[in-house]
């Protein structure tokens, strides 16, 4: 239900600012995102593509002081580049942050299709460019391993 979910609201969230000229030309200013929220304390803005489409796309994540996602996954390859803040990251379906890796702006990080992983801040807001081949839905696993919905 949850991966569902982010599929429909990547789908509205569409970047319907960005100007683009006759040769596909796109500008989009840091000011023109419209953040959407995921979960509580986690917003995402559309910057190309479709994440719900088999399609390139590039979006951004945003993370509140002290939120992390719940240990997920994803069907393809992700492609991650700190964009502010201290991003810390850790695989696994166990909920430990303290297991996380600190990952400071312009540094990157490649998310295996597959491969659970959860990820988010400590201690500040983090914005984080994610590109990769849709579909893009979040698959959320409990400790066991198990989807969850």
């Amino acid at each position: 239900m949850r991966c569902v979910l982010l599929l429909c609201v990547l789908t509205i969230a569409a970047p319907i600012h960005a100007e683009r000229d006759e040769a596909g030309f796109v500008w989009l200013a840091a000011d023109e995102l419209v953040w959407q929220e995921l979960e509580p304390g986690i917003t995402f803005a559309i910057i190309e593509g479709n994440p719900q489409r088999e399609e390139f796309y590039i979006i951004r994540a945003r993370f509140a002081p002290g939120i992390f996602s719940a240990p997920h996954f994803h069907p393809n390859d992700r492609f991650i580049t700190v964009i502010k803040g201290t991003w810390w990251s850790a695989t696994g379906t166990s909920l430990d942050k303290e297991d996380s890796v600190p990952l400071d702006p312009g540094s990157y990080m490649k998310h295996p299709a597959g491969a659970v992983h959860f990820d988010g801040s400590k201690g500040e807001e983090v914005i984080v460019q994610i590109s990769g081949m849709g579909p893009a839905p979040m698959i959320y696993v409990d400790e066991a391993g198990n989807t969850v919905d």
